[in-house]
């Protein structure tokens, strides 16, 4: 099993955890990123320093930085949760995008490219959002779904297979900027240096000479030109791979660690130069193969029965279904449960939800508790619910909701009414 996805190979996977676990991973980092970075800095350079984007080295727009840099921040907290994403991913895109180009005409490293790159994956997220169904605006879009189709995908289960075209298409880009990266390589000298590795030894004394700082691990590549040589065309190499791996439709696991350990690399001998390009790699892991395997399974289910007429219920309980990929939990509506599930004392169907599990009933807010506890990546979640204050306020808040769904909550009345 490869530890990494070729999304371009296949842009379908049988789990919508990939997608959900990187649009939040992507979000929180960028976030953390916009926050901590100090935007007023750059109003105070006179001039600018790259003469292709020159022309946005303009006072009005360093002086805005700052507001955007909040703005920025907003639009991705709604994008972490999903939340419209389409507005929210899409500004916070551009908008970033934006700032990063002005802060461009003063500091052009690899710090902002990989904010590039990584803003241009929220842009892809805004343009794909119909294919991200762990989110906000998947539990939204459950609302233009009749009753009997919610109650299908409950019994039934979800079409398991989920698009993640956001990503195929963030892997090419990733993949060509890293030939770009190679084919810099080729354009900053003569051939000669492909021979002698000469231009990383320059590289990382001008480096030193810089910062004033002498790295361990860069002496034996100053030392060996052997070494200096294999540093710089092995650099290369597995920089084309990636690409060539995509392409082809082969496992890129080797490929990404491989550029993994270039920057791991890099932070050794030069400092903290990309270091944002390890989470990009990190996007393409495999998500949803470590989590079925952290998942329940068929021979740990629980068995759950609802209100089949309650919309409100059906809507809530959808996207369960989409993270049950192990098939551990069995819904039942009052009309097709078993008789053994009901015919027990203190079982009324018509006023809560019930989970079964191992013998013992629970009913109400403590269901709900059951049914988080079925998926251990709501470990803290579960032990959260379990506290007296929230179980109080849990359970008055959930007997609320049941006692007038039908009145506020928009129950149908029949089966196949939306």
């Amino acid at each position: 099993m490869n530890a990494f996805v070729n999304y371009v190979a296949d842009d379908a996977r049988s789990s919508p955890i990939n997608l959900a676990v990187v649009r939040i991973l992507l979000g929180t980092w960028l976030l953390w990123r916009v926050v901590s970075l100090d935007w007023g800095f750059y109003q105070e350079w006179p001039r600018h320093f790259n003469p292709p984007v020159a022309f946005l080295h303009e006072d009005v727009l360093l002086a805005l930085l700052p507001s955007q840099q909040w703005v920025v921040a907003a639009l991705l907290v709604g994008f972490i949760v999903g939340y419209r994403t389409r507005w929210t991913g899409g500004l916070a895109a551009l908008l970033l995008m934006h700032m990063l180009s002005v802060k461009t005409t003063i500091y052009h490293a690899g710090t902002v490219e990989s904010l590039f790159a990584s803003a241009y994956f929220v842009f892809l997220f805004a343009l794909f959002a119909e294919d991200d169904v762990l989110s906000l605006d998947g539990v939204r879009r459950t609302k233009d779904r009749s009753i009997d189709e919610l109650n299908a995908v409950l019994k039934e289960g979800p079409d398991r297979e989920y698009r993640v075209r956001a990503l195929k298409w963030g892997l090419l880009a990733v993949g060509l900027l890293y030939l770009g990266s190679a084919w810099g390589k080729v354009l900053n000298g003569p051939i000669e240096i492909w021979f002698t590795g000469t231009e990383l030894q320059r590289d990382i004394l001008f480096n030193q000479e810089l910062l004033g700082v002498e790295r361990t691990f860069a002496a034996p590549i100053l030392a060996s030109d052997t070494l200096a040589w294999l540093g710089f065309v092995g650099t290369a190499l597995v920089q084309v791979s990636l690409l060539v791996a995509v392409v082809l439709g082969l496992p890129i696991t080797l490929s990404v660690l491989g550029l993994i350990g270039f920057h791991v690399a890099v932070i050794a001998t030069l400092g903290l130069y990309f270091v944002d390009m390890i989470l990009v790699l990190s996007l393409f892991v495999a998500w949803d193969v470590a989590y079925r395997r952290l998942a329940a399974d068929e021979d740990d289910a629980i068995r759950l029965v609802y209100d089949e007429r309650c919309y409100f219920c059906a809507r809530s309980l959808y996207l369960f279904a989409h993270l049950d990929v192990n098939d551990s939990v069995q819904f039942y509506s009052q009309s097709d449960v078993p008789a053994e599930l009901i015919d027990r004392d203190g079982v009324d169907l018509e006023s809560e939800m019930y989970v079964f599990r191992d013998g013992e009933v629970y009913g109400g807010y403590e269901a709900f508790r059951q049914l988080f506890r079925q998926f251990r990546i709501f470990t803290p979640v579960t032990a959260l619910m379990a506290l007296s204050p929230v179980r109080a306020v849990g359970t008055r808040v959930y007997e609320y909701v049941a006692r007038n769904r039908s009145r506020h909550f928009v129950c149908s009345l029949e089966a196949d009414q939306p």
